[in-house]
């Protein structure tokens, strides 16, 4: 593989790891800004769970970034990132008479790309490492 199209999968894992950070933040520290169209009345309860789950993005964009830093990445938190938003995805769907359609046409409109790019990525990464251990062992 060129090394202009590892690149991409890097990018790509990075830009979607970076975002998770930046929407994963922005959870935590002003989720009533971001669940200001549920109204005024936002539970506390709420708020803990959309803390809570900007904790867990800003964990698994971390996790990516640091494996992103090594030499020869796996892929293996790309693919941790890229399973959540599928089952982000999924569960919007299952659930959506509860999430409503704007919720679940916003959920899908973050999860879709990201779980999309992200196994992309990840599969991408995991097989460049296995071409090259294959050829640093037949050598």
């Amino acid at each position: 593989m060129r090394q202009t199209e590892q690149m991409n999968d890097r990018s790509i894992a990075r830009s979607i790891a970076l975002g998770r950070v930046a929407f994963g933040l922005t959870m935590l520290l002003i989720p009533h800004k971001v669940l200001a169209r549920l109204g005024d009345d936002q539970p506390g309860p709420l708020m803990w769970m959309a803390r809570a789950f900007g904790i867990r993005d800003m964990v698994l964009g971390f996790g990516a970034i640091m494996e992103l830093t090594e030499e020869d990445p796996e892929g293996r938190w790309v693919a941790y990132g890229a399973a959540a938003d599928t089952c982000d995805a999924v569960a919007a769907v299952v659930w959506r008479e509860e999430l409503g359609v704007a919720g679940m046409a916003a959920t899908l409109s973050l999860a879709v790309p990201a779980a999309t790019g992200g196994w992309w990525s990840a599969f991408a990464l995991h097989r460049n490492r296995a071409t090259r251990s294959a050829g640093t062992m037949s050598k």
